[in-house]
C-alpha cells in the first residue's frame, strides 16, 4: 500500500511537471494597468499611474513598461522580460531612458505562477548618466484568450535602490498582459503568399514604436524615439500638445482591400491630490494597394481632463503609407510613414500641431 501511494505521488509530480512545461510557450505581447510609485523612506505622497499600455521613463518614471516577452527555459521555469527604451529631445536637450526587468517565472500550477528577478534603469542627459538597480517579485494567473492570444493577470513589486542622483523607489503594480504565442508552422508562408498575391487583411492587435517629430505652430519642436511608442503619455509630463500616434491599434477587415484601424492609448496620473487624464484616440481606413503596401487616412481625437479644470478635446486628421509583412507564426510587422495634424484648442492652451512619424508596428493575430 505504501509503495502504491509512493508511485501515485511520483507519477503526479511527473504529470504536473509535464503539464506545466506544456503550458509555458514563447510569448511576446503588450501589458498595462495600475502602478503605484512610492519614494522610499521620504514619507511623500505616492504617485498612482494607470496606463493602457504601460508607460515608462526609466528611473524618472519607473512604471511598468508596455511590452514583455516570455521564453520557456526548462521544466516549470520560464524567463520573463519587459523593457522600455526611448530618447527624447525637447528644445535641443537630449534625454536617453532605458529600463529592463528580467526574472524567472515558476509554474506553481498550469495557471498560477510566481517569479523573482532583477531590474536595471538608466538615464542620461547632458553627458551625465545614472544607473539604478532593483529587485522584483511577482505572482500571476495565466489564461487563454483565443487560438493565438494568451493573457496574464499579474501583481508585481519592484524595489529600486538608491543612487547618487536618484532616490530609492518602491513600485507596486497590477497588470493585464496580452501576448501572442508564435509557433513554427506552414501558416506564416501561407499568409506571406496571400499578402503578396492580393494584400488581403486579417484581424490583428498591434503595438506601435518608432520616431516622431512634433512641431507646435508658433512654438518649439520635440522629437522622440521610443519602443514602445509614447502615445499621449508624455502629455502628463510635458503638455497635452505633445502627442504621438496611439500606441495600441487593431486592424479589422471589412473587405479584401479595406480595413478599419482604431487606435488608442489611455494615461491617468494622480499625485499630491492632482489628477490628470489623457485619452488618445484615432480611427482610419486602410486600403491594400498591392501585396503588403497600403495607404490610410482618418481622424484623431485627444481628450484631456485635469483637476480643477473642465474636460477638453482637440481634433485632427492623419494620413499614412506603409508596408506590412508576416514575421513569425501569429506575429506580424509593419513599417509606415505617417502625418498627423491637430487643430488649436484654447481650453487646453495648445497651438496647431503637426506630427511626422516613422513608425514600426508588431501585430498579433486575433484568430
Amino acid at each position: 500500500m505504501h509503495r502504491t501511494f509512493a508511485l501515485v505521488a511520483a507519477l503526479s509530480i511527473v504529470a504536473t511537471g509535464a503539464q506545466a512545461q506544456r503550458a509555458w510557450q514563447t510569448e511576446v505581447g503588450v501589458q498595462g494597468g495600475y502602478t503605484r510609485i512610492v519614494a522610499a523612506g521620504l514619507g511623500a505622497d505616492p504617485t498612482d499611474i494607470i496606463g493602457l499600455p504601460g508607460f515608462n521613463l526609466g528611473p524618472l518614471l519607473p512604471a511598468s513598461p508596455g511590452v514583455y516577452a516570455i521564453i520557456p527555459w526548462k521544466d516549470k521555469i520560464a524567463v520573463d522580460l519587459d523593457f522600455g527604451v526611448s530618447q527624447l529631445n525637447p528644445g535641443g536637450t537630449s534625454l536617453t531612458l532605458f529600463q529592463l526587468s528580467a526574472r524567472g517565472d515558476y509554474a506553481v500550477t498550469k495557471k498560477v505562477y510566481a517569479g523573482a528577478g532583477a531590474g536595471i534603469g538608466y538615464v542620461e542627459t547632458g553627458g551625465t548618466s545614472e544607473t539604478q538597480l532593483g529587485l522584483q517579485a511577482a505572482v500571476g494567473y495565466r489564461l487563454g484568450l483565443s487560438n493565438s492570444l494568451r493573457g496574464n493577470v499579474e501583481f508585481r513589486t519592484t524595489f529600486w535602490g538608491n543612487t547618487e542622483n536618484v532616490g530609492a523607489i518602491d513600485t507596486y503594480a497590477l497588470l493585464f498582459r496580452v501576448g501572442a504565442a508564435p509557433h513554427r508552422s506552414a501558416a506564416p508562408s501561407r499568409r506571406a503568399s496571400t499578402a503578396r498575391a492580393g494584400g488581403a487583411w486579417t484581424p490583428v492587435l498591434g503595438v506601435a514604436a518608432g520616431y516622431a517629430s512634433i512641431h507646435a505652430v508658433g512654438g518649439g519642436d520635440v522629437s522622440a524615439i521610443a519602443f514602445p511608442g509614447y502615445g499621449a503619455g508624455l502629455g502628463n509630463v510635458v503638455g497635452p500638445e505633445i502627442t504621438l500616434p496611439p500606441t495600441l491599434f487593431a486592424i479589422l477587415p471589412i473587405g479584401r482591400k479595406i480595413a478599419i484601424e482604431p487606435g488608442v492609448d489611455l494615461h491617468r496620473t494622480q499625485a499630491s491630490g492632482t489628477t490628470s487624464f489623457l485619452g488618445n484616440l484615432s480611427g482610419r481606413l486602410n486600403y491594400a494597394v498591392h501585396g503588403g503596401w497600403y495607404a490610410a487616412a482618418g481622424v484623431n481625437l485627444n481628450y484631456a481632463k485635469q483637476s480643477g479644470a473642465s474636460a477638453a478635446t482637440r481634433t485632427g486628421a492623419n494620413v499614412a503609407w506603409g508596408y506590412r509583412f508576416p514575421f513569425w507564426g501569429a506575429l506580424g510587422g509593419r513599417v509606415e510613414l505617417n502625418y498627423s495634424m491637430y487643430r488649436p484648442n484654447t481650453d487646453l492652451a495648445t497651438p496647431a500641431t503637426n506630427i511626422v512619424g516613422l513608425m514600426f508596428g508588431t501585430t498579433m493575430s486575433l484568430r
